[in-house]
């Protein structure tokens, strides 16, 4: 009697024990749009995106100007570019550019020569270059500068670069107008489906886009004219991403 009764208990500990083995879980289907309605932690969201540009005329150039010296002799090459370089800035500040808006750059390296077959000749060039970074503020004497400059000796020129002293009235005018655009085009796309737009939820700035024009000039021997030059304008852009809330 107690062998049937041990027994019996085990089967029915193992009925229990089957009973309680969790059942696989259903498969939910994925939410579809609109399948809950909106919270104050989930609310509906409209996410566009305003530009605005706004037109300049630079009023700064950033010329480089080199005076480059080669001679078989360190002090030859050397005593002819401090005297062309000397010249030079001479000549610069004659066109009115202040000492303060001129920058120096020095370097010496030695030239090795090789023959046809590329081995060394044991001839040596010593190579002397003076850049002068020039900041032109009156866009009007770009021209005579270089012609000036060419005069005294310079015999490479970098480029000109065109900019902007104070870029900061433009960028934000051009802030407001992405801003304006972005508020527009959130109006428009709410009127097309009949709904309004409510509050602003995030603002998100890509920043500015201030592009820099420039110019390269090869310059020769000779000459000293004035160099025809001419600035142009360009666009400041800036670009805004905003989320409204929908009513």
């Amino acid at each position: 009697m107690s062998r049937k009764l041990l027994i019996l208990g085990m089967v029915a500990t193992v009925v229990l024990l089957a009973g309680c083995t969790a059942a696989p879980a259903a498969t939910v289907p994925p939410c579809s749009v609109n399948c809950s309605a909106p919270t104050p932690v989930n609310p509906r969201m409209l996410s566009v995106t305003g530009e605005g540009k706004v037109s300049v005329t630079p009023d700064i150039a950033v010329m480089n100007l080199s005076v480059i010296s080669r001679d078989a002799f360190i002090n030859t090459a050397w005593d002819d570019n401090n005297t062309k370089t000397n010249a030079t800035i001479a000549a610069i500040k004659g066109q009115g550019v202040a000492e303060a808006d001129i920058l120096s750059d020095f370097s010496l390296y030695q030239q090795e020569r090789y023959d046809q077959f590329g081995q060394p000749t044991g001839e040596i060039t010593y190579v002397v270059t003076h850049t002068l970074t020039v900041k032109v503020r009156d866009l009007a004497k770009i021209g005579d500068i270089l012609g000036a400059a060419q005069a005294a000796g310079v015999n490479s020129v970098g480029g000109i670069s065109f900019s902007l002293e104070d870029p900061a009235p433009a960028v934000s005018q051009a802030r407001a107008l992405a801003v304006a655009d972005a508020r527009a085009r959130a109006e428009e796309i709410a009127k097309g489906f009949g709904v309004k737009v409510g509050k602003v939820l995030t603002v998100n700035e890509y920043g500015v886009s201030i592009p820099l024009f420039d110019k390269g000039y090869g310059i020769g021997g000779g000459g000293g004219s004035s160099v025809p030059v001419q600035a142009g304008s360009w666009q400041v852009t800036m670009t805004v991403s905003v989320v409204f809330e929908i009513e």
